[in-house]
């Protein structure tokens, strides 16, 4: 199931109910709710947010995989940015040293079972795959 977005941050609750719709047609297990739409959120946002001016919808899809689901984002007419290849967050450090951004990241890569990356043509394409039974915040640190 795909669909297409407004980029902008209007288009949430569109995106937290495609969301929701695939998951209840697939009747999908309700524990991939919370991390899947955490991921969708933080991912879909840093496309509106870094590439704002960017002419085209964002495409959303979601398809089934064995106990779980792979959700991809792309984005059209956009810069290159793998999130794999951002440092990780300092979350040890005190909150008064810590740099302005990429705690969403942080999390999503805790939250996933893994993050993918492509990027051709100025087409960014973000996947993640999330399965039944991962738990919430991993330790891959």
């Amino acid at each position: 199931m795909e669909r297409h977005f407004a980029r902008s941050f209007d288009s949430l609750d569109g995106v937290f109910a495609f969301i929701e719709e695939y998951l209840d047609a697939a009747s999908a297990d309700p524990s991939l709710s919370y991390p899947v739409s955490f991921a969708v959120e933080e991912l879909f946002t840093n496309m509106v947010k870094y590439n704002a001016d960017g002419p085209d919808r964002i495409l959303i899809s979601i398809e089934p995989l064995e106990e779980g689901v792979k959700v991809s984002l792309v984005d059209y007419d956009s810069d290159p940015f793998d999130a794999n290849d951002a440092p990780p967050a300092p979350v040890d450090a005190p909150l008064a040293d810590r740099p302005v951004g990429g705690l969403g990241l942080h999390l999503i890569k805790h939250m996933v079972d893994s993050l993918h990356y492509e990027y051709a043509n100025r087409r960014s394409t973000v996947s993640f795959t999330r399965k039944v039974g991962s738990s919430d915040v991993r330790n891959k640190a």
